[in-house]
């Protein structure tokens, strides 16, 4: 959609531009029609913003982040687990970890905020109940949906462990936005 690609190709440049001084070097962009998965824009970087202009942001694996969050409470919703109203904690968890240790998750910033509904939960991306929803439905079970969405080169599911519910996960923006589409 050439207008479309316009406006993006601009509003790319304009963002990355009034964001330098906070460090921001380069963006990435990718528009689909939710029903068909035709491509309508499609920037894969700042351009001479950029210092990797010829990175495509599109296609190269960078970590997921908050992104899966609604694919780990969508199974644990899909699986009856829980509900839009169900309460999770939002507090210091500690979880051991197999090669000794212990994984101790915590929200962005440091902050904890008592029990809290999924629906709030996933609304603030916070980290713990994300966490406490992927050991309920499982880490398997996630990777085999998220390899079902299209993710591919994804590590067996041992390799996550509960950090896959933060986004431990290399993706690209390309799968990312096709598995978004099935939330559309």
């Amino acid at each position: 959609d050439g207008p479309l690609q316009h406006f993006v190709n601009e509003t790319v440049r304009g963002q990355v531009a009034g964001l330098m001084d906070q460090n921001l070097q380069d963006a990435a962009v990718l528009v689909l029609d939710n029903n068909s998965g035709e491509v309508l824009a499609y920037v894969g970087s700042s351009g001479g913003l950029s210092d990797a202009q010829y990175v495509d942001g599109v296609q190269a694996r960078r970590q997921a982040g908050s992104t899966l969050k609604p694919f780990v409470y969508g199974l644990a919703i899909e699986q009856k687990y829980l509900t839009a109203a169900t309460l999770l904690e939002d507090g210091a968890i500690e979880i051991p970890i197999s090669a000794g240790g212990v994984y101790r998750p915590r929200n962005y910033d440091s902050s904890s905020h008592g029990p809290v509904t999924v629906r709030e939960a996933l609304a603030s991306s916070l980290n713990t109940p994300a966490v406490r929803a992927i050991l309920t439905v499982g880490t398997n079970e996630v990777v085999k949906r998220l390899n079902a969405l299209g993710f591919k080169n994804l590590m067996a599911p041992e390799f996550y462990g509960a950090s896959l519910a933060l986004g431990s996960a290399d993706v690209t923006l390309w799968e990312l936005t096709n598995a978004y589409r099935t939330l559309a």
